[in-house]
């Protein structure tokens, strides 16, 4: 790979000349080489036709380079050899690099499709290995599920862990690692009973200890994790004898089962080394090698991959795949170089963190691909804090600020180049607004991966006489406090299967940056919805919240998109869990066609 380097420095110092005139002791000079290393560099270049080499002998007299090889050609090389070898910041620097080449980023979408997906390997043994490369553009972070905050962190946990109940595609809630349960008539106490034999990755067995250690953990946390609110009335947990669990929660909580079958209520393994009162607050430290139930198993996790393998002891059958390697690709993968016979139609580039396709490589020409909703919808949200004394304390400026984005949603959103004739054709400002003398100062809060969508929307706005000024935090500052400090606060809900809750969970964060009468009455509207047995009733308090929130000018829907999968006939077995996610225990890809 050296020798790449080593071309590709050679380009950028000569320029885009293809033939230059140079010494032997020049090329030295640029590739900090002795004179003989430097004649063995270019005779290697030479022979695979990288370059041609005229040498001119004598004192004074100089040789003639010729480039021949395009630089994105050999950066493209480069970055794939590094792939292989899995030096992923390596490729990523070429990439970013020549990101304005069109042939480079043809190539990569190219190789990268023909890279992932389905393939075979032997193994030790010559066993066949089937694996399933899966790349990912968000860095994996944690996998303790008390410290994931990002979709692909979600996804691996969802095969690593097992809850007590589980929910499947049509939105049911089945038995899991609890294969029943009652509940008192008061609906404060529930038991749960549990499988025998059923055993962690590390081989220790699973008992009601393990419940109590994991809720324990989330009960004494600090941390502003999802679904709390849910999580706040569980009062105690206590194990009855090694098979039976016991909650007691504060109050009624209709949403309790629910919760239960999330990615925050999985069952982790009790570290026996670890004094339960020290729990860790830093995600750094927390599980290197996640240890759950789960159909798979975490057998390699740094900065460039995670693989998970099938773990053959699984209660609920092992995965008919052996192997998903998760590879961290950081840069993007845009679908538009692909040939029209293998991109799937209409498919846009969603909140997924995926390279969102499932196939077999081997076999995509002239193949029609299979578009599945995953169940899943992704909605872009944009809230009024009207906690904090300002502008949108008047609900004629939030009545303003709706029509504006309604108007701009109705026009198509402006690019900067078209700035000037929108604002002057589009502003209401003369005839509707009831603000004249200048631009209504807002701070936006939002994060880095939704900045380009807090930009658009301030360009929007500037048209209709409002000054945004756009503040980004990462999760745990979004999560916390910081949000509270600006006006406006953009961010997605993410709709699984699990609306209820979803909404819930939206509403009850919402609330918090309410004044103090509106706050009210959505808190009553969920304690209503927590307390209610009956889905219609609850499904009828969430849709009066949300008409309160848009009467009043205090939520705004910007956009809504499905999730949507896109694959090929030759995968079999797709489905989906309950939170949108493929379920890789189901997938398995025939060696032959019938």
């Amino acid at each position: 790979m050296k020798l790449h380097q080593q071309y590709l420095l050679l380009h950028s110092q000569l320029g885009e000349a293809l033939e230059h005139t140079i010494t032997l002791a020049d090329l030295a000079v640029i590739l900090d080489c002795t004179h003989r290393n430097t004649l063995t560099i270019v005779k290697k270049m030479a022979s695979l036709g990288w370059i041609h080499w005229h040498a001119q002998r004598g004192r004074g007299r100089r040789s003639t380079l010729s480039l021949l090889a395009p630089a994105d050609q050999i950066a493209t090389e480069y970055m794939m050899k590094a792939m292989n070898r899995l030096e992923l910041q390596e490729a990523a620097d070429q990439v970013r690099a020549f990101s304005n080449s069109m042939s480079m980023q043809h190539v990569l979408n190219q190789w990268l499709l023909g890279y992932s997906g389905h393939h075979t390997e032997a193994g030790t043994n010559n066993e066949q290995i089937d694996t399933l490369r899966l790349p990912v553009r968000q860095q994996l972070h944690a996998l303790d599920p008390l410290y994931i905050n990002l979709l692909a962190e979600s996804f691996v946990t969802s095969h690593v862990y097992d809850g007590l109940v589980q929910r499947d595609e049509r939105g049911h809630i089945l038995p899991c690692l609890a294969h029943t349960w009652d509940v008192s008539d008061d609906r404060h106490t529930w038991i749960f009973h549990l499988r025998k034999g059923v055993y962690f990755h590390n081989g220790s067995p699973f008992t009601a200890s393990n419940v109590v250690y994991s809720f324990e953990r989330l009960l004494s946390t600090e941390r502003r994790t999802l679904y709390r609110e849910v999580m706040k009335q569980i009062h105690s947990v206590e194990v009855l004898n090694p098979l039976t669990v016991r909650f007691c929660l504060k109050r009624p909580q209709e949403l309790f089962l629910s919760f239960l079958t999330t990615s925050r209520a999985v069952i982790v393994a009790r570290n026996l080394d670890t004094d339960q009162a020290n729990i860790p607050t830093d995600p750094t430290q927390s599980m290197l090698k996640p240890v759950g139930t789960g159909p798979f198993k975490v057998t390699v996790w740094d900065q460039n991959l995670c693989r998970l393998e099938a773990y053959a002891a699984y209660f609920q059958g092992r995965a008919l795949i052996d192997r998903v390697d998760i590879l961290q690709i950081p840069w993007g993968t845009p679908l538009d170089e692909l040939d029209s016979d293998q991109k799937p139609a209409s498919i846009e580039n969603v909140e997924s963190p995926f390279f969102h396709l499932v196939h077999n490589p081997t076999k995509t020409t002239g193949t029609a691909w299979t578009q599945a909703s995953s169940g899943v919808t992704v909605t872009k949200l944009l809230t009024c804090n009207t906690q904090k004394t300002g502008p949108l304390n008047d609900p004629a400026v939030r009545a303003y600020l709706q029509q504006s984005i309604h108007l701009a949603q109705q026009k198509g959103t402006p690019n900067r180049s078209q700035h000037h004739e929108y604002k002057h054709e589009n502003n209401p400002t003369s005839q509707e607004s009831p603000f004249y003398d200048e631009p209504i100062a807002l701070h936006l809060a939002t994060i880095p991966q939704y900045r380009p969508d807090a930009e658009r929307l301030a360009l929007i706005l500037e048209g209709s006489g409002f000054h945004c000024t756009i503040h980004t935090g990462n999760m745990e500052q979004f999560k916390g406090d910081w949000r509270l400090e600006s006006d406006l606060i953009l961010f997605s809900l993410i709709q699984d299967r699990d609306v209820e809750l979803r909404r819930y969970d939206l509403f009850s964060t919402i609330s918090e940056h309410l004044e103090s009468s509106s706050q009210e009455q959505v808190q009553h509207r969920l304690q209503s919805i927590a307390a209610s047995p009956h889905t219609s009733e609850r499904k009828q308090a969430l849709f009066d919240i949300e008409e309160f929130l848009i009467r009043e000018h205090l939520m705004f829907i910007l956009s809504q998109k499905p999730v949507e999968t896109a694959y090929l006939p030759s995968v079999r077995g797709m489905s989906f869990n309950s939170q949108g996610w493929v379920n890789l225990r189901h997938i398995w890809f025939p060696s032959e066609k019938l």
